[in-house]
Order: C-alpha cells, then sequence, then structure tokens
C-alpha cells in the first residue's frame, strides 16, 4: 500500500482528473519558473518538416500528428481542434511555443488572435501566459533599430518563434533559406495579409526581407493588442503574470524602428489577388475603420 501510495506521488497521475496537467503548466508559468515549466511540459514533440502554403481553412501540416498528440497528452479525447479550440488544445499550442519555440507550426493566426482576446478558461489562460512569455523573452530584439539583414533577420525569427500561425516565410527567410515561390517574401499569401492588418503598411509594400520584416511587424503589434484585451477575460496571478509581461512587450513596440524600401508595382500583387479571387480563395482584404480583419 505504502509503495503504491508512493508511486502515485512520484507520478502525481493517480488522482489528476484531465485538467490536472493543464494546471500545472499553468501554475508554473504564473510563477514564471522555468525548470516548473519545462518538467510541466514534457511530452510528445513535433518534428520539423519543410514548411507548407495552408490554403484557405484548411488544417495545418501538424494538427492531426504532433499537435494531436500533444493535446491528447493535455487531456483531449478527441485529438487537437483545429478551429474552436479547447483547453487541451490551446494548451498543445502554448507547448509548442514554449519547446519548439515554432509559432509557424501553427495554422491561422487569425484564430489563434481570436482565442487569446476573447476564450476564458484554464487552458486558454495558458496559451495567453505562453505567449507572453515568448514574447517579453524576444522583446529586446524587436524593439529597437531594424534596418539591415541582419536586424531584420533576427526579427523575423523572433516572430515566427513567438506567436502562434505565424506566417512560415518569416522562419525561413529569418534562417536564410531560398523559399520556394509560394513562400517567398513576395507571392506569399501569408506575408500579403499580415502587411494588410491594421498597422501594416499595405499588402503591395516592398520587397525581399524588409517586406517580410513589415509583415511579421504588423502580426506582432496584432498579437500584441490581443493579449491586452485577453486581460479582461483572466483573473488572479494569470491576469498579473500576462499584464507584466506586456508592459515590456508594449515598450518594445514603442522602439521599433524601420527603414522605408522602395515598392516594386504592384502590378503582380494585384493579379495574383485577382485570380485567388476568382478562385474563391481570396488572398487579403483591408480591415474596416480598424475593425479586426480575420485575415487568416
Amino acid at each position: 500500500m505504502k509503495r503504491a501510495l508512493l508511486a502515485c506521488t512520484l507520478l502525481v497521475a493517480c488522482h489528476d482528473g484531465p485538467m490536472a496537467k493543464i494546471d500545472r503548466l499553468r501554475d508554473a508559468l504564473v510563477e514564471d519558473d522555468a525548470s516548473k515549466i519545462a518538467a510541466a511540459s514534457v511530452g510528445p514533440a513535433c518534428a520539423e518538416q519543410p514548411p507548407v502554403v495552408v490554403v484557405g481553412e484548411k488544417p495545418g501540416p501538424y494538427d492531426a500528428g504532433c499537435l494531436k498528440d500533444i493535446a491528447n497528452a493535455y487531456g483531449s479525447k478527441q485529438g487537437f481542434a483545429s478551429e474552436n479550440f479547447d483547453h487541451a488544445s490551446a494548451a498543445a499550442a502554448a507547448v509548442v511555443l514554449l519547446r519548439e519555440g515554432r509559432g509557424d507550426y501553427l495554422a491561422h493566426a487569425d484564430r489563434w488572435l481570436g482565442d487569446v482576446k476573447s476564450v476564458k478558461g484554464k487552458g486558454h489562460d495558458v496559451l495567453r501566459l505562453a505567449l507572453a512569455r515568448k514574447m517579453a523573452e524576444v522583446a529586446p530584439v524587436i524593439g529597437r533599430p531594424l534596418d539591415d539583414e541582419p536586424s531584420a533577420r533576427a526579427a523575423l525569427k523572433a516572430v515566427a518563434s513567438a506567436i502562434p500561425g505565424a506566417c512560415p516565410t518569416y522562419w525561413l527567410v529569418a534562417n536564410g533559406t531560398k523559399p520556394a515561390p509560394a513562400l517567398d517574401p513576395e507571392h506569399a499569401a501569408c506575408v500579403q495579409l499580415d502587411l494588410s492588418r491594421r498597422e501594416g503598411p499595405g499588402p503591395s509594400y516592398g520587397a525581399g526581407t524588409m517586406r517580410a520584416l513589415e509583415g511579421a511587424l504588423a502580426l506582432w503589434r496584432e498579437t500584441e493588442r490581443a493579449l491586452r484585451l485577453g486581460l479582461g477575460v483572466m483573473d488572479g496571478g494569470a491576469k498579473a503574470t500576462v499584464g507584466n509581461k506586456l508592459l515590456l512587450i508594449e515598450n518594445a513596440t514603442t522602439r521599433i524602428a524601420t527603414k522605408r524600401v522602395d515598392s516594386p508595382s504592384s502590378a503582380n500583387v494585384s493579379f495574383l489577388g485577382a485570380v485567388h479571387a476568382e478562385a474563391g480563395i481570396p488572398l487579403f482584404r483591408a480591415s474596416d475603420a480598424g475593425a479586426d480583419a480575420n485575415l487568416r
């Protein structure tokens, strides 16, 4: 009997309900304790795969694989929900940010932004806590002059590592990998969509690394805003921790300084958009009067 009780104590599993592992990760993040966070996020991992283009509302390349396994490890009975995220799916996204540092493994940034802004509950708090932690960690890389290739690539890597649904183009460009045409900065739909965000310079802006950078920074600012709004559905220590991290994030955002680059002719962008629109897959649309655009 004593041996059984000791085994239960060591495994912390005998009386665990489906939310127990989420509770432990949430508590570790609230305490801001790196060793406890690492211990609470042990489990299935995602092996790196070549980035792919996720068209329309289709699931991401990891949804039915490692994300399903991670969600199941955090109490899900149905795997990873690729929309209308439940507690386990939100926690799975948090783990990918914390452990893999790859926001681009998660598809459809605006679904995640919507969850961060308004969905209440422990699993969703875990996502907000993880997101705030990662953004605060990379804030010094973002909040500075970003006016040359090295600084721009570092910022692109920071965004791709911290923000769920980040365009895979950002990770590729950050690491000096030549993207396939569908993922290069001039043609990637996710870059165009980020450039179309409220604080982006527009989908026809710039070229190359600096074009990708402005898209990534527009996503950064939109994610910061989502976290600020998400505080309204939080309470207690979780709310306080996210609030403290936000101060660091917002301070960094005010220090961003980029150089303007000449935009190529917008004819190619317009043509590409028209072709996709005819196929029923609009690439981008602008926000109306500052309202949030559901872009990805």
